[in-house]
């Protein structure tokens, strides 16, 4: 498939309403599985952390599409405890346009947007195919954390941004 009509929209919180669906239907494509066999991974769950994440404040959101098809999304906050730092909660690709360099563009188009210094991401333990992807693209290790009592343990991943 080719995705020479790549297209990138930028969204701030005011706008989720426009967006929401869009946001749902991927995550419950992406995360199928999980849905399925783990309650921190489910709709309401990730609802709940949505709206925490928009109402947190500097919420912004990429969506990317070839040609009419929404291939994915990435979004963050900035962090309530520290303006400096942008919370990047989710950066979601469609399984068919993984491998083709489009969940970088939509990084690299949400971190342009950003006034923050440094942008900080939690990658599942389990993974370490994605957190060699994000090292790929500047991360660095910065520690571990257990964000909820009933999810995952976290890599903490940090990247300058100024």
């Amino acid at each position: 498939m080719s995705v020479d009509l790549l297209t990138t929209s930028y969204y701030t919180g005011e706008r989720l309403a426009e967006i929401r669906g869009t946001i749902l239907d991927v995550y419950a494509d992406v995360y199928a599985d999980e849905i399925a066999t783990n309650p921190f991974f489910s709709m309401e769950r990730f609802e709940e952390r949505l709206e925490s994440h928009v109402s947190a404040g500097g919420w912004g959101c990429v969506i990317a599409e070839v040609d009419t098809e929404v291939t994915g999304f990435t979004y963050g906050f900035t962090a309530r405890d520290d303006a400096s730092r942008f919370k990047l909660c989710e950066n979601m690709l469609r399984e068919k346009w993984r491998g083709r360099g489009i969940s970088h563009v939509m990084h690299d188009e949400l971190m342009s947007h950003r006034q923050e210094e440094r942008a900080e991401l939690l990658v599942r333990r389990e993974r370490p195919g994605l957190r060699a992807l994000y090292e790929s693209w500047g991360y660095e290790l910065a520690g571990e954390k257990l964000p909820f009592p009933d999810s995952p343990m976290y890599d903490v991943m940090v990247l300058d941004l100024r």
